[in-house]
């Protein structure tokens, strides 16, 4: 464990420290930052301008062209101050050097040097910064926050002296540990009257200073805090990027999805480097271990979360990746798998599902993309149709270089009739975005952008087909699984997608027969996805190991199945199942119980 783990002492100690960072939290409590998002000098009394001897809410009158000027800015609130800044000295090509940072309500009050500036943000009303709108103004009356020597008021500058006190009786000697628990009993906190400790406002205020105090913490214990969400401190990731040990022990967590914000799957600044964590103590845990097998499957759905955890509840368990992995974005990045055989590009069950497959894509594709409406003829009356959006950034090594991929991408006309269901709770709204009936689902097709799939580039397009049994009758269905990507018209978005078809035989006479489709469409589900290339599925240029010399059909697929489902590599992949005589289901239903045991090297 590197430097403080929670099995080995190192209680509260006293520490000092200076750091810089940047966020508008103390201006949410009643304090004020800079342009820089610094929270000031430390000074009782109020916090000056750095380089100026201009304190916030001590300057003159503003407003008129050959003097100070204040702009006010709506649509900020609650994004890095740093950040903006930046932003707006790239728009207006020089530096802003706004200083008198205050906030009234959802708005932000800043001062500028000179009325050319101000002229200059107020053209950029309307631009877009982190997803919202920015709107100037121009205070012709100045708004006046406060009065006398100080940077804001003397509340604003006694909260942050009590939370300094706070932290200073917090954290280790070495500034490597902060001891955060119980903090609604502690008295530096009672005395500050914040309420709930479930208000984010707080925690973050506490995180921000704390951050910049300690730069080096690489354990934090957030224990007894009564926590039954950790939104509050979902920002964990971005303020202490060398986090290895986390305690959330006797808090009020019901569920492990609440620990998606601090994990790659929900946070753009995942907590990549966790080795420690203690959850015993919340519903959640308490919960999954009276579960048959509970203790296999408590360490899956953490894993699933950090799979850098090495030590869970101080107990050691066996990590599926190395510590420090670097994100850009929700999760990690995937792990190339060798299989024991070599990989194709798409399947079929057999020489006639493929051809009709082709058939049918080539069809419906071209419809698709230069005439809607005709693909009326293909729809059966009874047919559904879902669509289903993943907001998620994509994350494969291809996508952190690609334009495509890196560009900001409106998915609101999909996402107002999104089924995604992870987000989508109420059932209502979930029968609903299920649309049944031609005349619906063609009337829904119509309404979503025109696009261009490139059909000429088959490299692009990865499929599976096979039949199934049709209940309550012996015809036969396709499912038809597509991934690929097309270009939004005249946006030039690119997206990727998968769309997952039932396709029925074209009844003689049809219409469908009658243009040559060789079946008819019963469901149609469409997910889509910010551009994420087509690699994934390409043959393996070096295939595996002659692993698959002695292998059958049925065994390689056996094989790959397991190894996608345990996250082993191929040799244990196949010892495995060759442990259990090629039992799939036996292996399967054992792995939970024996994970635990094997080497790290036993897995991908």
């Amino acid at each position: 464990m590197n430097n403080q783990s929670f099995g080995r002492g190192g209680g509260r100690g006293r520490g000092r420290g200076r750091g810089q960072g940047g966020n508008p939290v103390f201006s949410r409590l009643g304090a004020s930052t800079d342009q820089n998002g610094n929270i000031g000098s430390g000074q009782a009394g109020g916090f000056s301008q750095p380089g100026s001897g201009v304190p916030f809410g001590g300057a003159s009158m503003v407003g008129q062209s050959d003097g100070p000027v204040q702009v006010s800015i709506k649509g900020c609130r609650g994004k890095p101050e740093a950040s903006l800044f930046k932003f707006l000295n790239m728009k207006v090509e020089r530096p802003v050097n706004a200083t008198n940072v205050n906030y009234r309500g959802e708005i932000m009050y800043i001062t500028v040097p000179s009325m050319d500036i101000a002229q200059e943000l107020l053209k950029l009303s309307g631009i877009r910064f982190y997803g919202e709108k920015l709107s100037f103004q121009i205070k012709s009356h100045p708004v006046k926050f406060g009065t006398g020597t100080g940077t804001g008021s003397s509340d604003s500058a006694s909260i942050r002296d009590r939370l300094i006190a706070l932290l200073q009786t917090r954290a280790d000697p070495q500034g490597s540990a902060l001891d955060l628990s119980g903090l609604e009993h502690d008295p530096i906190v009672q005395s500050m009257g914040a309420g709930s400790l479930q208000d984010s406002k707080l925690f973050e205020a506490i995180l921000v200073l704390a951050a910049q105090l300690y730069t080096n913490v690489v354990t934090i214990s957030l224990a007894n805090n009564g926590l039954s969400s950790l939104r509050p401190v979902a920002n964990l990731g971005m303020h202490f990027p060398k986090l290895r040990n986390l305690s959330l022990m006797n808090n009020m967590i019901s569920d492990f999805r609440e620990l998606n914000c601090l994990s790659a799957s929900g946070s753009k600044v995942p907590l990549s480097n966790l080795s420690e964590l203690i959850l015993q103590g919340n519903p959640a845990s308490e919960a999954e271990l009276r579960q048959p097998n509970g203790g296999a499957s408590y360490v899956e759905k953490v894993q699933q979360r950090f799979p850098t955890v090495s030590r869970l509840d101080m107990n050691p368990v066996t990590p599926r990746a190395e510590p420090g992995q670097e994100t850009s974005g929700p999760s990690t990045q995937a792990v190339s798998q060798k299989l024991p055989f070599p990989t194709a590009q798409s399947f079929s069950e057999d020489a006639a599902v493929n051809e009709l497959a082709v058939a049918f894509l080539a069809g419906f594709f071209k419809l698709y993309d230069e005439n809607r409406s005709g693909l009326s003829d293909i729809y059966d009356s009874a047919a559904a149709f879902s669509l289903m959006v993943d907001t998620t950034h994509p994350t494969s090594e291809f996508a952190r270089t690609n334009p495509d991929s890196q560009k900001r991408v409106d998915l609101a006309t999909y996402i107002r009739i999104s089924r995604n269901l992870t987000r989508v709770k109420s059932q209502a709204r979930r029968i609903q975005a299920l649309v049944v009936g031609k005349a619906a689902v063609m009337q829904t097709i119509a309404q979503l952008p025109t696009t261009q799939h490139p059909v000429q580039d088959d490299k692009r397009f990865s499929f599976d087909a096979w039949r199934v049994d049709v209940a309550d009758s012996a015809q036969q269905a396709v499912v038809l699984a597509v991934h690929g990507e097309f270009t939004e018209q005249p946006s030039q978005n690119v997206l990727s997608f998968d769309r997952t078809f039932v396709l029925v035989p074209a009844p003689p006479g049809s219409p469908a027969a009658a243009i040559g489709s060789p079946c008819v469409v019963t469901n149609d589900q469409l997910t889509l996805r910010r551009y994420n290339g087509f690699h994934s599925w390409l043959p393996q240029s070096e295939p595996a190991p002659a692993h698959s010399l002695n292998l059958s059909p049925e065994q390689q697929e056996m094989a790959r199945v397991l190894q996608e489902q345990t996250g082993l590599n191929v040799e244990w992949t196949l010892k495995c199942l060759e442990n259990y005589g090629w039992n799939y289901q036996q292996a399967m239903a054992e792995f939970p119980q024996f994970r635990g045991t094997l080497p790290a090297e036993a897995f991908q």
